[in-house]
C-alpha cells in the first residue's frame, strides 16, 4: 500500500512515502495529475538532484520564517486574516488535528516518553485518510540561475484541490506562513495547477489559506514592519 524511499540530506533522514493505490488512481480525478504522478514515481527511483539538497549555501524553503516580528504583533494579525476570511481555522475536529492526536493517544498508551515526531504522524495520515497521497516530498527548482530546494509534508487532493500541508506542532503557523505559502506558490509554478491550498496543523487546529496570500495581505503587512520579503521573493514570483 505505502512505498517508501529514504532520502539523506544535509544529515537528516527524510523518509519519502507514496500511496500506491491512490497514486495508481489519480488519473480518474483528473487527467491534469498526471504529472504529478510521473513526479512522485521519478522520486520513488531516487531520480532527484541529491547534490542541490546537500549543498549548504543553497536556500531551503525551510528557512522562510518570520524571524525579528514580535510574537503579540504575529498574533494581532493572525486574529485579523481569519475574521476577514483569508485564513480558515478548524479546531481539533479538523480531520488531519485527530489524526495527529490519535498518534498521540498511541504514544501515551504504551508509555513512550517522548511526544511523537513528524514520521509517525505524517505516515499515519497517509494511512487513514484517503485524499492523501504522499509525505516528505522532496521539491527544488532553479530561477534564473539560482537552486532552492525543500521538503513538503504531505500532499493532499480533496475537494478539486491540491493541497499543500505542513505539520506545525508548536502551532505558530503565521510564523512559519512563508515558508508553507512558498511551498503552495513552487508548486504551482512547476505544475501549473492553479487550484492550490495550503495548509498548516497540528493536533488542536488547522489553518487553512491561498498560498497568494505571502505576495499580497503579508507582504504589505511586512513591509510596513520594514521586513525584507526579497529573501523568497525572488523564488516565487
Amino acid at each position: 500500500m505505502l512505498k517508501r524511499k529514504d532520502f539523506l540530506h544535509q544529515n537528516i533522514r527524510y523518509s519519502f512515502h507514496y500511496h500506491k493505490t491512490r497514486l495508481e488512481r489519480i488519473n480518474q480525478l483528473s487527467k491534469d495529475y498526471e504529472k504529478l504522478k510521473k513526479f512522485l514515481l521519478e522520486i520513488y527511483k531516487g531520480k532527484i538532484p541529491n547534490t542541490l539538497f546537500n549543498k549548504k549555501n543553497i536556500p531551503r524553503v525551510s528557512n522562510f520564517k518570520l524571524k525579528g516580528i514580535k510574537s503579540a504583533y504575529i498574533r494581532s494579525y493572525s486574529k485579523q486574516l481569519i475574521r476577514s476570511g483569508k485564513i480558515l481555522k478548524f479546531d481539533s475536529n479538523y480531520k488531519l488535528s485527530h489524526y495527529a492526536e490519535e498518534v498521540y493517544q498511541n504514544f501515551r498508551q504504551h508509555k513512550l516518553r517522548e511526544n511523537p515526531g513528524h514520521d509517525p504522524i505524517l505516515k499515519n495520515i497517509l494511512i487513514r485518510d484517503p485524499t492523501s497521497i504522499a509525505i516528505e516530498v522532496p521539491i527544488w527548482k532553479n530561477v534564473n540561475g539560482s537552486y532552492i530546494t525543500g521538503h513538503i509534508d504531505l500532499i493532499k487532493i480533496e475537494d478539486d484541490h491540491i493541497k499543500i500541508v505542513d505539520y506545525k506542532p508548536e502551532g505558530n503557523f503565521l510564523y512559519s506562513l512563508p515558508q508553507v505559502a512558498s511551498y503552495g506558490l513552487l508548486f504551482k509554478s512547476i505544475f501549473k495547477y492553479d487550484n492550490v491550498k495550503c495548509i498548516s496543523f497540528n493536533k488542536h487546529h488547522a489553518w487553512q489559506y491561498n498560498p497568494d496570500i505571502l505576495l499580497y495581505d503579508l507582504k504589505e503587512y511586512l513591509l510596513n514592519h520594514k521586513f525584507n520579503t526579497k529573501k523568497w521573493e525572488r523564488f516565487v514570483t
